[in-house]
């Protein structure tokens, strides 16, 4: 293994993994940040190209030594203060890789009569989109959507609550819903609406055959243009005043039916 060590906060490879904070800085160069061992870790498993490998002298020199499964070529260690500029932590972990994203289409989501999709329209919190994501791979969504005005899918927020979702599901993002729903409706893929007025509960809904459910923005829910496009509006029905639920809570609640009903769900 090599190690290098860097010193200067000018160098260049801190500059770029500084810049993988920002979304421009992501889009630009195609590349995303890990934070900490289980992220490289299960990147890594699932086939991600990492290109670089930063740690902390600190963990290097008390905590390195259990995460040895790392199978990398080079480290690259700073000083701890110079790391706690690269990190998106208020605690950072000691360690942080540089991902290559992987870019997929519409099509990579449709899978015949198996395809399930999870649209998230306008997502616009880190942790509810990286949430839905990793209900998504759980339950067998053969992809997610999210619309233009959502968060950004390797947003390093998104990536941690993600836990490794990312790296094993069809994840899309900026895609309008005009164009969204009139390509779903080429593939006769059924698409649902997610409604608390709706009557119908969302359990009543024959899940074995192509789907997408749409998931509303967390303050303002599915807007009246997405709902109206749908073919057709269910509920998640509720005990009591509550009023809603979390868009996170409601698409693992949905893809879990989804799930049991087609017989996917693991005991």
């Amino acid at each position: 293994m090599k190690i290098t060590s860097i010193s200067s906060a000018s160098n260049s490879l801190l500059k770029k993994v500084r810049s993988l904070q920002q979304r421009s800085g992501r889009e630009e160069l195609g590349l995303f940040l890990l934070e900490g061992p289980k992220l490289l870790v299960e990147a890594k498993s699932k086939g991600v190209a990492v290109q670089d490998v930063i740690v902390s002298k600190s963990y290097w020199s008390t905590g390195f030594s259990a995460n040895e499964d790392l199978n990398v070529d080079e480290i690259t260690v700073v000083d701890d203060k110079l790391f706690r500029d690269l990190s998106t932590t208020s605690t950072p972990c000691g360690i942080i890789s540089v991902g290559r994203i992987k870019t997929y289409s519409l099509e990579d989501c449709f899978k015949g009569t198996k395809t399930l999709i999870a649209v998230a329209e306008a997502v616009q919190d880190p942790g509810n989109l990286g949430t839905m994501i990793r209900a998504a791979l759980a339950f067998g969504a053969t992809g997610l959507v999210a619309t233009a005005g959502s968060v950004d899918a390797f947003n390093p927020k998104v990536v941690r609550a993600a836990m490794g979702g990312l790296f094993g599901l069809p994840v899309i993002v900026g895609v309008k819903m005009e164009e969204l729903v009139r390509r779903l409706k080429e593939e006769n893929i059924r698409i649902l609406a997610l409604d608390p007025t709706a009557e119908k509960p969302f359990w009543e809904v024959e899940m074995n055959q192509p789907l997408a459910f749409l998931f509303g923005n967390e303050g303002n829910g599915l807007s009246r243009q997405a709902a109206q496009m749908a073919d057709e509006l269910v509920s998640i029905p509720m005990v009591g005043d509550t009023e809603s639920l979390n868009v996170a809570v409601s698409s693992g609640v949905v893809l879990f039916e989804c799930a049991r009903q087609r017989g996917s769900a693991k005991r």
